[in-house]
């Protein structure tokens, strides 16, 4: 039975010049890569459990805020009708008692960002999950952003 071109088996040409195989120049990378790992593991892995603290930190910050926010904004969501109703304080105060509980407001949405991201961004530490990582980086940006547009000008 005849064979078609493409199927025809070619002996391979002796060639006089020597070479390197590729499988050995990618084994030698991987070697390396390998002993790069094992220099710095304690590195990586101090790096990782500080990752952990600062997390764990975060959140911890945040669920404190979040309690001592909350506090804040509910009293001034029960007075701030009062207040309006009875002018007893004077104009200057009624605004900043209202621009107080719109700050609590976005204080609030931000912390409780902050702390589902932190709780997040811990889980991934803790598992080594590196996608989990990589997919908050930007969710910490942007907190960091909302947070920095909430603070007073110094």
């Amino acid at each position: 039975m005849p064979t078609s071109a493409s199927a025809r088996v070619v002996p391979a040409v002796k060639s006089a010049k020597s070479f390197t195989p590729f499988s050995d120049q990618l084994t030698k990378s991987l070697q390396e890569v390998s002993h790069t790992i094992d220099q710095n593991k304690s590195t990586m892995d101090a790096v990782q459990e500080l990752g952990i603290n600062l997390a764990q930190t975060v959140g911890t910050l945040s669920a404190s805020a979040l309690k001592y926010a909350n506090l804040v904004n509910t009293i001034l969501d029960s007075i701030l009708p009062i207040i309006e109703k009875l002018p007893i304080l004077p104009p200057k105060t009624q605004q900043f008692l209202k621009d107080l509980n719109v700050f609590a407001d976005r204080f609030l949405a931000t912390a409780q960002n902050a702390q589902k991201i932190s709780n997040s961004v811990e889980t991934g530490l803790v598992a080594g999950d590196i996608n989990a990582l990589k997919s908050h980086t930007a969710d910490l940006k942007k907190v960091v952003s909302s947070v920095k547009a909430i603070l007073p000008d110094n």
